[in-house]
C-alpha cells in the first residue's frame, strides 16, 4: 500500500501535491455527499425490516488483535456505538481477538461464517496483511460484507471483490514523519543528536508505512545519527527488553531519543528508562492516543503521540459494511475514494495536548453513521 509517492520528498513539496488534487476530489466529494447522505440515512428506516428476515440478531465481528491493546478496544467501542444507532435488539457485536496469531485470525473468522452465514458483517484489522487475502476469499465465498483497516498486501484491494466494501488508514508515512520531525526538534540541541528506532511488526503495512515517514524526516535532518533499528512487534515487554540492552549497549548517555512506532512499545520503552531515571531525559514517540501515551506527553516522557480515533475507524468501517448489506450501498458502481480513502489522526504533543483531552477524553465521540462521507480525509492512493 503506498500512500505517499516514496522517500525522499519533502512535507512541503507533499502537501504542495495534496493541495492541487484536493480541489478535484473535494468537488468530487460535495457532489456525492449530499446524495450518499440521503441514501444512507435510508439505513435506520429499513434496518427493521431487513434485520427482520432473520431469527437471530445480526452478527457485528470485529476481528482485531489484542484485548490488552487500548487502540484495538476503540475498534470495539466503535462497532457498539454503530451498533447502538440501529434498531434495538437487531444486532450485536463480537469481538475476535487473534492475540498476534495469524493462523487465530483466519481460524475464529471462518469459524464465525461456518456458525453465521451471511448474518453478519466484519470489520478487520489484519494481524499482518498477507491474512487479508484468505479472508477476502472467505467472505466472498459466503457474501459476508466487510471492511479492513491499516493492513493489505501490495496490490490486493477491495475494487477486486464484490463484499470488501473498502479499504481505509490513516496516513501512516505521515505519521512516521511527523513524529520524528517532532522528536528531533525536541531533543537537546534541536535537529542534533543519536537516536534508536522501535519497529512495530516487519511484515505489518501500518510499520512500513511509518517507517517509510521516518526514513524522510532522517533524509532532511543530517544531524541525527541513528544507532540502531529493533523490531518490538507493537509489545510492551519486548519493547522494555530491547530499551535495556540500548541503555546497557551506548550508556546512559549515548541516546538522546528513542523514536518509537506505538504507544504499546512505547509503554515498555519508558518503563525501561524509568528504571534508570532517565524518563523524561530520553524522550520517545508514541503512535495510538492510549491513554497510557497521552499521560506519558503529559509526564513529559513522550516527545509526542499520534491517535488514530479507532471508534471512528471501525464504527464507520461497520456502517459501511451494514450499508452494502442493506442494499443502500453497491460496491459494483462506488466511486474509489469511498472504497480507499484515509482517516485523520491527530498529533498530541505538549502544545496540542489541552484541546485534545477536551475533544476526545472528556467526552465520548459521537457520529451520525448515516453521513457516510464524515469519516474521508482524502484519497489512498494519487491518481
Amino acid at each position: 500500500m503506498l500512500l505517499l509517492s516514496g522517500t525522499g520528498i519533502t512535507l512541503m513539496e507533499q502537501e504542495n501535491r495534496e493541495a492541487k488534487k484536493m480541489e478535484g476530489y473535494k468537488m468530487k466529494r460535495r457532489e456525492k455527499a449530499a446524495m450518499l447522505s440521503i441514501a444512507a440515512c435510508a439505513m435506520l428506516v429499513n434496518a427493521a425490516p431487513v434485520m427482520a428476515e432473520s431469527a437471530e440478531p445480526l452478527t457485528i465481528a470485529v476481528s482485531m488483535r489484542s484485548t490488552t491493546s487500548e487502540y484495538h478496544m476503540q475498534y470495539v467501542a466503535g462497532a457498539e456505538l454503530f451498533a447502538a444507532s440501529l434498531p434495538e435488539g437487531t444486532a450485536e457485536v463480537q469481538m475476535l481477538p487473534c492475540e498476534g496469531n495469524d493462523d487465530k485470525q483466519i481460524n475464529d473468522i471462518n469459524a464465525l461464517i461456518a456458525s453465521k452465514g451471511d448474518n453478519m458483517i466484519l470489520f478487520v484489522d489484519a494481524n499482518n496483511a498477507p491474512n487479508i487475502t484468505s479472508i477476502a476469499e472467505a467472505c466472498e465465498e459466503a457474501g459476508v460484507y466487510w471492511c479492513a483497516a491499516w493492513n493489505a498486501p501490495e496490490g490486493i484491494l477491495p475494487t477486486s471483490y464484490k463484499y470488501w466494501v473498502n479499504f481505509q488508514s490513516c496516513d501512516a508515512v505521515k505519521q512516521g514523519y511527523d513524529i520524528a520531525v517532532n522528536l528531533f526538534e525536541s531533543l537537546p540541541t534541536p535537529g542534533e543528536g543519536k537516536i534508536c528506532v522501535l519497529e512495530g511488526m516487519l511484515a505489518n503495512t501500518a510499520n512500513e508505512d511509518r517507517m517509510k515517514g521516518l526514513n524522510m524526516a532522517l533524509e532532511e535532518y543530517p544531524g541525527i545519527e541513528v544507532l540502531d533499528d529493533q523490531a518490538g512487534d507493537w509489545d510492551t515487554g519486548k519493547a522494555l527488553n530491547i530499551t535495556e540492552n540500548w541503555l546497557a549497549k551506548y550508556g546512559e548517555d549515548g541516546i538522546d531519543g528513542i523514536w518509537c512506532a506505538c504507544d504499546d512499545m512505547a509503554v515498555g520503552v519508558v518503563q525501561a528508562l524509568t528504571a534508570k531515571n532517565l524518563n523524561g531525559k530520553i524522550l520517545s514517540t508514541g503512535v495510538d492516543g492510549t491513554s497510557a501515551g497521552i499521560e506519558m506527553v503529559e509526564n513529559g516522557e513522550l516527545a509526542c503521540t499520534i491517535a488514530n480515533n479507532g471508534w471512528l475507524q471501525a464504527g464507520y468501517g461497520c456502517a459501511y459494511a451494514y450499508a452494502a448489506k442493506t442494499g443502500v450501498l453497491d460496491t459494483e458502481t462506488m466511486d474509489d475514494l469511498h472504497r480507499m480513502f484515509l482517516t485523520n489522526g491527530y498529533l498530541v504533543s505538549a502544545d496540542t495536548l489541552a484541546d485534545y483531552k477536551a475533544t476526545f477524553v472528556d467526552s465520548q465521540p459521537e457520529y451520525d453513521f448515516t453521513d457516510l462521507d464524515y469519516p474521508i480525509a482524502g484519497p489512498m492512493f494519487e491518481e
